[in-house]
C-alpha cells in the first residue's frame, strides 16, 4: 500500500481520511531554533522523514542496495518498511528527557497532560535515540514480535544518530525509569506516534509478516544507513521549514524537486570492447584494447553473479580503464548505482580524479550525476574545484528531458559536500582510507556501508596496503562479499599470500569457506586475472615481448652518484634519483645542485600543499606522456612518485626498497614509447643506499630500515643478488613471490641475519594486527548489533579515525605564514597573498586559499614522547581573527621570520623553495 501526497504535502492515508492526533502527540517537538524561536512538531518531521525515505526508495536507491534492503519481501513492502522505519525514528523524542531541554516548549506538553519529573538528571545517559529503541520493542512485541525479531527492527530507530545502543541502554526495556521515559501518558503518546506512522504508510497490515522475517545484520547495518539519510534530508530547514505547525508548510515532493539528487547510474555499455574503449577513453588513433583489458572485460562479461576481480598486470597497462570498463558491465548486469575508486594516497587520488572525470563524461545516457573526491585536500584539485558545487542542482530547472543528450553532466552535487555525505554521491574518488573506514568503530559507519553498497568499488595498487591497512581491508572485503559488492582490485605487484589473504576474506563474506575452484597461491602466471565467485577462476594473460632491464650498483655516497649521473647523463636525459626519507632525499639534492645547479629537482611530501601541487604539475608536463623533456633533468625524489604521476624516465637511481616497490619504481623507466639520448636506449635501474654490497647481507642505510624493516629489505637483495637483468613482466611475478616466500633460500652467510629480521618483522606485524583489531569493526556474521559501537572513533574522516587505520606517527597538520616588515603573508609559492591575522579573511575566497599552504610537520615533531608539547607551544600562537572563520577556525600555524625560519619544540624550521620544509634539532651549550 502507498501513501499519497495531501494538499498540505503531509502524508494522508490510502483511505483518503485523516487521522485526529491526540493533545499530547501534538504537544510533541523535534527541533527548535534558539536563534528564532521558531520549532518542529514531532509529527510533521516524523511524517517529512516517511515521505523522503519513499524517495530515496524510488528515486536514489540503486536496484541492488533495494534487493538487499527487501530480503525476502517485495519492492513495494521493503518500500513501506523503509517509510516506516525512518517515520518512527525520533518517536524517543517523545521523552522528558529530550522534552525538558527548551522550557519554552515544555508548556503546552504539560498542559496535555505529559508530566516533567523533576530533577531529570545524568541526561546523557538515555539519548533519545536509545528511547526510540525501547518504543520501538515495546510497540512490536505486543504485536506478536519476539524480543529477538523486535530488536532486529528496533535496532534500526534506536541507532539513527550513528551509534548503536549498548547493552546498558536497552537492559531497561522491561522497567524504563521514569525520569528519563516518562510516565504512562508518555508511553500511550509514543506508541501512538508509531501506530499513526504505520496506518499512515501502509505498515499496519505488514506486521505479522515482519514478525516472521527478522532483519539480517546486513540488512539492520543499511536500514540504518538509510534512515539516517532521510533523517537529515528531513531535517535540512531549507527544504523543510521550521514553524510551529503540525503539518508541513512545504511538500516532500516539492522539497525533493529543490533538492534534486541525481539518480543512480543506469550504464548501458556496448557489449564490444573496442567500442567501449573508443567512446570513452582518449585513445591514440587506431589504437585497440590490449589483452590485459580483453581479459578484464571476458571475466567480467562471463560473470553471473556479483563477485570480485583481481588483476595482475605491469605498470601502464591499461589496468584502469580495464577497471572502469569493467564496473560498467557490472554495473549494468546487477544494478549498481555508482563507482567508488580508492587509491593509496592523495596525490594518487587527484591523478585518478581527472580521469574519472573524463571518463563520465563520456557516458552517453545525457543524464545528470554527482561526483566527490574524497580527501582533506580536494579543494586544491583544479578539476574538482572547477564543478558546480554551489548550487542545489537546478533548483526550480525545467523538465529533465529538456538536458543535452550528447553526454553526461558530471556536477558536485552541494548536498554530498562534507565529510560523512561525501561517499554517498554516484561516483567517489578518494584515498583507499575512505575504504578502510568501512571497517572501523566510528560514528555513522552505517552510511558508510550504505555509500559502498550501492557502488563497484574498484581499489587500485592494493598491494600498498601495508600489513595494518590489510586488516581492515580484508575486513571490509568480509562486508562486501556479504553485500554481493562487485569489486575489482589492481596491483602489479601483488604477493601470493596477500592474493589468498584477500580472496578467503571476499570469499567468507559471501559464505564460502571451501574455497573451491583454481588455487591461487603462489606464482599463478602474469598477467593474471582472478575471478571470485561461487567458485574461483584464474584466467593467465598471454603477452607478446619482454623489455629488459639492467640493474647495476653503486656504492653510498655523494662522489659516486654525481660521477654516475655525468658520465649517463652527457649526452642529455631525464633521471630520477629516488630516496627513502625526506632528509636524505634533501641532502641529495644539495649535493647534486652544487654540481648540477637548476637541472635538479627536489619533490617530497614536506612542501606546502599548493607548492608540491604546482611542482607535480610542472613535471608531469615536462615529463609526461606528452611532455616537452628537458636536455637533461634530474628529478631526486621520495615514494611520493611510486605511484602518483605519470612520469617518464631515462634512467633510474633508487635506494634499495622492497622487491615489490622497486618493480613500482622501474614502472616510471622508460614508460612511454619515445626516441631515448645516446646510451639510455635500454632502460638501466641503479641500486644505491646500502653501506657495502658484499655484506652478508648488505646493510641498508638507517633510514631505509626505519621506513621498511630490515626483512623486506634484506629479501629483495637476495632475490636481486647477482643478477645484472630483469625481464618485464616475466621476472615482477617471479621475484615477487621468491621475496616473500617462507622457503626463499638466502645467498650463505645471511642465514642469521635474515631469520633475526623475519622474526622481527613477525612480531611488528602481530603488533599491528593486535592493535587494529582494537577499533576493527567485527565481521557481518555477529548475532547483535547492540553493542556494535562501543569504544568508537567518533569521527572517522577526523584526525583520529586516519590514525586508526594507518600505522602511522599522529601527524600534526599546521598553515605556513610568513612574517615580514610585521605583516603576515602566504609563502611566495602559495600565493605571497597579504593576510590578516586580527580578522576572519576577507573574502572568504581568501580564507580557503590560506589551506593552500597547509603541510605536516616531520615525524620529529609528532612522536608520542613530543607531540603534546608540539600542540600546546602551536595553540599559543594561533591568530585570533582566525577562529571566526568557518574554513580557519582551529588551524595551527607556524609563523616563519623574514628569512623563512621558526622554532618548534626545540627544533628549527626552514622552508625555501629549493627544498621544501627542513628540520633540524636545536643544539644548546
Amino acid at each position: 500500500m502507498r501513501s499519497e501526497l495531501g494538499d498540505t504535502g503531509s502524508l494522508v492515508r490510502s483511505s483518503g481520511t485523516r487521522h485526529s492526533p491526540s493533545r499530547q502527540l501534538l504537544s510533541a517537538w523535534a527541533k527548535y531554533d534558539r536563534t528564532t524561536d521558531e520549532s518542529l512538531s514531532l509529527l510533521r518531521h516524523s511524517e517529512d522523514a516517511a515521505e523522503v525515505a519513499g524517495r530515496l526508495w524510488d528515486e536514489w536507491l540503486p536496484p541492488a542496495t533495494r534487493r538487499i534492503l527487501a530480503g525476502d519481501s517485495t519492492d513495494a513492502e521493503a518500500r513501506i518498511l523503509g517509510q516506516f522505519l525512518a517515520g518512527t525514528h525520533d518517536v524517543g523524542k517523545l521523552s522528558p528527557v529530550f522534552a525538558v531541554q527548551v522550557e519554552l516548549l515544555c508548556g503546552p506538553m504539560r498542559d496535555a497532560g505529559l508530566m516533567f519529573p523533576h530533577p531529570i538528571d545524568h541526561r546523557s545517559d538515555t539519548p533519545h535515540s536509545a528511547v526510540s529503541f525501547v518504543a520501538m520493542e515495546h510497540y512490536l512485541i505486543e504485536r506478536g514480535f519476539d524480543r529477538g525479531t523486535a530488536r532486529s527492527y528496533a535496532i534500526v530507530v534506536g541507532s539513527h544518530h550513528g551509534v548503536t545502543p549498548d547493552r546498558k541502554q536497552t537492559k531497561v526495556s522491561d522497567d524504563p525509569p521514569a525520569k528519563h521515559y516518562g510516565d504512562a501518558p508518555w508511553e500511550t503518546a509514543r506508541m501512538e506516534l508509531i501506530a499513526d506512522i504505520a496506518d499512515l504508510v501502509g505498515a499496519s497490515d505488514l506486521l505479522p509478516r515482519w514478525a516472521a522475517r527478522p532483519l539480517s545484520i546486513p540488512q539492520q547495518v543499511l536500514w540504518t544507513g538509510f534512515v539516517i539519510m532521510a533523517d537529515w534530508i528531513a531535517s535540512n530547514s531549507e527544504l523543510f521549514p521550521l514553524s510551529g505547525r503540525s503539518e508541513s508548510a512545504v511538500s516532500a515532493e516539492q522539497a525533493w524537486r529543490w533538492l534534486d539528487l541525481p539518480a543512480p547510474w543506469a550504464p548501458a555499455p556496448p557489449s564490444n570492447l573496442g567500442e567501449l574503449m573508443s567512446n570513452r577513453f582518449r585513445l591514440p588513433a587506431g589504437a585497440q584494447p590490449n589483452p590485459v583489458q580483453t581479459a578484464v572485460f571476458r571475466e567480467a562479461s562471463a560473470m553471473e553473479e556479483p563477485g570480485m576481480l583481481i588483476v595482475e598486470a605491469t605498470m601502464g597497462s591499461g589496468k584502469t580503464e580495464a577497471a572502469l570498463a569493467a564496473a560498467e558491465i557490472l554495473a549494468a548486469k546487477f544494478g549498481l548505482g555508482g563507482v567508488f575508486v580508492a587509491l593509496p594516497t592523495m596525490a594518487t587520488s587527484d591523478a585518478m580524479f581527472g580521469r574519472v572525470h573524463d571518463w563520465l563524461t563520456r557516458q552517453p545516457h545525457g543524464t545528470v550525476t554527482s561526483v566527490q573526491l574524497a580527501h582533506g585536500k580536494s579543494h586544491l584539485n583544479e578539476t574538482f574545484r572547477k564543478l558546480d558545487r554551489a548550487r542545489l542542482v537546478d533548483i526550480g530547472a525545467d523538465d529533465p528531458d529538456d538536458l543535452p543528450h550528447q553526454r553526461t553532466e558530471v556536477i558536485a552535487h552541494q548536498w554530498f559536500f562534507g565529510r560523512k555525505r561525501a561517499m554517498l554521491a554516484g561516483f567517489v574518488v578518494g584515498t583507499i582510507d575512505q575504504l578502510l573506514f568501512g571497517a572501523l568503530k566510528a560514528k555513522h559507519v552505517m552510511l558508510r556501508h550504505l555509500a559502498l553498497s550501492n557502488k563497484v568499488v574498484i581499489v587500485d595498487e592494493v598491494h600498498a596496503a601495508d600489513d595494518y591497512m590489510r586488516h581492515y581491508l580484508v575486513r571490509v572485503l568480509e562486508w562486501l562479499g556479504t553485500y554481493r559488492v562487485p569489486a575489482i582490485l589492481l596491483s602489479a605487484t601483488l604477493p601470493g599470500h596477500q592474493r589468498v589473504e584477500l580472496v578467503e576474506a571476499y570469499e567468507r563474506g559471501r559464505g564460502i569457506t571451501d574455497g573451491a575452484g583454481d588455487p591461487v597461491t603462489g606464482n599463478i602466471g602474469y598477467p593474471v586475472v582472478t575471478t571470485v565467485q561461487r567458485q574461483r577462476s584464474v584466467s593467465v594473460v598471454p603477452v607478446d615481448g619482454t623489455r629488459t632491464i639492467t640493474v647495476s650498483r653503486i656504492t653510498d655516497d655523494d662522489a659516486t652518484l654525481v660521477q654516475t649521473l655525468r658520465a649517463a647523463l652527457a649526452g642529455g636525459g631525464c633521471a630520477a634519483v629516488l630516496r627513502n626519507t625526506v632528509t636524505r632525499a634533501q641532502q641529495t639534492a644539495r649535493a647534486l645542485r652544487a654540481e648540477c645547479g637548476d637541472a635538479v629537482v627536489l619533490l617530497h611530501s614536506r612542501f606546502a600543499a599548493r607548492h608540491r601541487s604546482d611542482l607535480e604539475k610542472h613535471l608531469v608536463a615536462q615529463l609526461g606522456r606528452d611532455g616537452s623533456r628537458p636536455h637533461r633533468l634530474i628529478v631526486v625524489a621520495t615514494q611520493v612518485i611510486e605511484q602518483s604521476l605519470d612520469l617518464d624516465f631515462d634512467l633510474m637511481i633508487s635506494d634499495l626498497a622492497p622487491i615489490d616497490l622497486l618493480f613500482q619504481r622501474v614502472g616510471r623507466l622508460h614508460r612511454h614509447q619515445r626516441p631515448r639520448p645516446a646510451g639510455l636506449a635500454t632502460a638501466c635501474l641503479i641500486l644505491t643506499g646500502v653501506e657495502d654490497w658484499e655484506g652478508a647481507p648488505p646493510e641498508p642505510v638507517s633510514g631505509s630500515v626505519a621506513v621498511y624493516g630490515r626483512s623486506r629489505l634484506y629479501r629483495a637483495a637476495a632475490v636481486l643478488a647477482g643478477r645484472t637483468l630483469l625481464a618485464i613482466p616475466d621476472d615482477i611475478p617471479v621475484r615477487v613471490q621468491e621475496a616473500y616466500s617462507g622457503e626463499l633460500v638466502p645467498p650463505p652467510g645471511w642465514e642469521s641475519a635474515l631469520s633475526r629480521a623475519d622474526d622481527e618483522y613477525a612480531a611488528h606485524a602481530a603488533d599491528q594486527r593486535d592493535r587494529a583489531d582494537s577499533w576493527r569493526l567485527s565481521p557481518p556474521r555477529v548475532r547483535s548489533l547492540i553493542g556494535w559501537l562501543a569504544q568508537n572513533t567518533d569521527d572517522a574522516d577526523g584526525a583520529r579515525g586516519h590514525a586508526k587505520v594507518r600505522d602511522s606517527e599522529d601527524g600534526i597538520e599546521v598553515i605556513l605564514t610568513q612574517r615580514v616588515g610585521g605583516r603576515v603573508y602566504l609563502l611566495n609559492p602559495c600565493g605571497g597573498d597579504l593576510i590578516d591575522t586580527e580578522f576572519e579573511p576577507d573574502p572568504p575566497s581568501l580564507a580557503r586559499k590560506v589551506l593552500e599552504s597547509s603541510i605536516r610537520l616531520p615525524q620529529e615533531l609528532c612522536l608520542p614522547r613530543r607531540i603534546d608539547q608540539t600542540i600546546r607551544e602551536l595553540e599559543q600562537r594561533m591568530y585570533p581573527g582566525w577562529q571566526e572563520s568557518r574554513w580557519l577556525a582551529g588551524e595551527l600555524v607556524v609563523e616563519l621570520d623574514e628569512d623563512g625560519v621558526a622554532e618548534v619544540n626545540g627544533h628549527r624550521l626552514t622552508y625555501t623553495e629549493e627544498d621544501g620544509l627542513v628540520i633540524e634539532r636545536i643544539v644548546t651549550g
